[in-house]
C-alpha cells in the first residue's frame, strides 16, 4: 500500500537534519524537504501529478510545546 511506502520512508529520514522543516514524501519516495511548504507541493505535483503527496513537519527537539488548561469551572 502507497501509504506503507511513505510511512516507512518517513521512519526511515533523520529527525535531526530534517528538524523544524516540511517533508514531502510521495509514492514512497522522498521529494523534498524545507520551510516553504508551497514550493514543495509545486515540485511534487511536478514530479508525481496523480499522486496524492504525504507531508509531515518535524519537530525540532530543542523546541517545547507546553500547554496550560484551567480546570477551575
Amino acid at each position: 500500500m502507497k501509504r506503507d511506502k511513505n510511512w516507512k520512508c518517513y521512519l526511515s529520514l533523520s529527525q535531526k537534519k530534517y528538524a523544524g522543516k516540511y517533508v514531502v514524501i510521495v509514492g514512497g519516495e522522498f521529494v523534498g524537504a524545507g520551510s516553504d511548504l508551497s514550493k514543495l507541493l509545486s515540485l511534487a505535483r511536478k514530479e508525481h501529478p496523480k499522486e496524492t503527496p504525504f507531508v509531515v513537519k518535524i519537530r525540532d527537539p530543542r523546541k517545547v510545546c507546553v500547554y496550560i488548561c484551567r480546570l477551575d469551572g
